[in-house]
């Protein structure tokens, strides 16, 4: 459900923010001294609207600075996230489908995949004095390198790979693979909104975060859900 409708995840984190206004908000690490903070994140991200029809969900991962002096009630984060989903199968049999009905054409796909290269700018907003663990919300944008490619299976060449330090080289040779039979590149702007929820350790922080962006490439909405755990230090 939440992936067909992620304004509905996008808003009970929002709603749940605004109750523990008068509790705590997090989303900053506990240091005074310092203005600039590293972080990383991995997890989970599940397309949404159109986009579930034509890719599978899959994983991501991510990093950057924060930048975020303790007077402020707003950091700024650069990030660069990576991600990469499987086409689904109902993806896959259309093109079959459209090869099949075009007489110039012959052959099959058995895969493919998209993947995007992600440059963002996001402004993560504590709503309380605790800025160290709690809730917060988080929006941006973000510049996309986006890549999507079709496989068929085939035989491929195996270079040889040697070791430098064992002295010992890896023969190569011809085996089963994918072969890229199609490949589109496309470079768009986009944007995100969500929200997170930060916990205290001894030497940084852990979050949880969810995000719903959206991109406008390949002449659709691409949209998705990335749900990440990461470490801020």
């Amino acid at each position: 459900m939440f992936a067909r409708n992620p304004l509905i995840l996008i808003s009970a984190l929002i709603s749940l923010t605004l109750v523990s206004i008068q509790a705590h908000a997090g989303g900053r690490p506990d240091s005074s001294s310092r203005n600039w903070f590293g972080h990383i994140s991995g997890g989970y991200a599940f397309a949404s609207g159109d986009t579930s029809d034509a890719v599978d969900d899959d994983w991501t991962i991510g990093g950057g600075a924060l930048y975020w002096p303790a007077s402020w009630p707003i950091g700024i984060s650069l990030d660069v996230n990576y991600l990469k989903m499987d086409l689904s199968r109902s993806s896959i049999d259309a093109i079959n489908d459209a090869i099949a009905s075009d007489p110039n054409n012959d052959g099959e796909v058995t895969g493919g995949d998209f993947d995007n290269l992600q440059f963002a700018v996001n402004g993560i907003w504590s709503l309380g004095p605790e800025t160290s663990h709690g809730l917060y919300l988080t929006a941006g944008i973000s510049y996309n390198n986006m890549t999507g490619r079709v496989f068929e299976d085939g035989l491929i060449y195996y270079p040889p790979i040697c070791d430098p330090w064992l002295w010992w080289c890896y023969p190569g040779g011809v085996g089963p693979g994918q072969i890229v039979t199609g490949k589109r590149s496309e470079n768009e702007f986009g944007w995100s909104v969500g929200a997170g929820y930060s916990f205290d350790t001894m030497s940084g922080q852990l979050f949880v975060e969810a995000r719903y962006q959206q991109i406008q490439a390949f002449g659709e909405d691409v949209e998705y859900i990335p749900l990440v755990v990461g470490y801020r230090w």
